[in-house]
């Protein structure tokens, strides 16, 4: 790795992730900056379905409700 990180980066960049051995066991994985942003887009909306979930199994009339106008003039936006 240290004596050719940018040919390394280049061959994870067209080849996809690549494992790192160490005495012959993988101990990392290297990405490339496109495919990790892609991953934690993926994680990010896996999260967000998990919180729907979580509120549609929700008591909506224990919800506390904010109108649209309130919300506007709280930001200064009316």
């Amino acid at each position: 790795m240290r004596e050719d990180a940018k040919g390394l980066l280049d061959q994870v960049k067209k080849q996809g992730p690549t494992y790192i051995f160490y005495r012959s066991k993988p101990e990392g994985v290297l990405l490339s900056l496109a495919e990790y942003n892609r991953l934690i887009e993926m994680l990010e909306d896996y999260q967000d379905g998990q919180k729907a979930k979580l509120y549609e199994k929700a008591n909506k009339k224990s919800v506390k409700w904010v109108d649209h106008e309130k919300i506007l003039k709280d930001l200064k936006l009316t």
